[in-house]
């Protein structure tokens, strides 16, 4: 499963599974899921744009192994597509660049999750 993102003229970012852009409309599962690449996808943006280099022909892919007989994504590789004459001195770089996201760090590293149900009392 491959999630793009891609960088429209104003910078924004644009993520999109199977040609069709991904909105709040989606299922939570897929929000969830692309976070991890807008994320990384804002990191690039601000590398780039901090050296005054333009985002043309820079797009990322998350490439996913999903397994649908668990609903669990098993390995998620972040893929920067850099544009023709981008500095060979930076292309390592960008793997530290990627590394500062906290929705990787967090899916790297999960939190406790705990689910507290709640009792209302009625007050009469």
């Amino acid at each position: 499963m491959d999630l793009i993102i891609n960088f429209d003229n104003n910078g924004r970012i644009v993520p999109s599974i199977n040609g069709n852009e991904i909105t709040m409309n989606e299922s939570p599962f897929l929000i969830f899921l692309a976070t991890a690449g807008m994320c990384s996808a804002v990191y690039v943006r601000a590398f780039m744009q901090q050296r005054g280099m333009s985002l043309d022909g820079v797009s990322l892919t998350q490439r996913m192994d999903y397994n649908q007989m668990t609903n669990m994504v098993k390995t998620i590789d972040i893929i920067i597509d850099l544009p023709e004459g981008f500095p060979e001195k930076y292309k390592e770089t960008m793997k530290k660049v990627v590394a500062q996201c906290p929705v990787k760090r967090h899916l790297a590293e999960p939190p406790v999750f705990n689910v507290i149900p709640n009792l209302k009392t009625v007050l009469e």
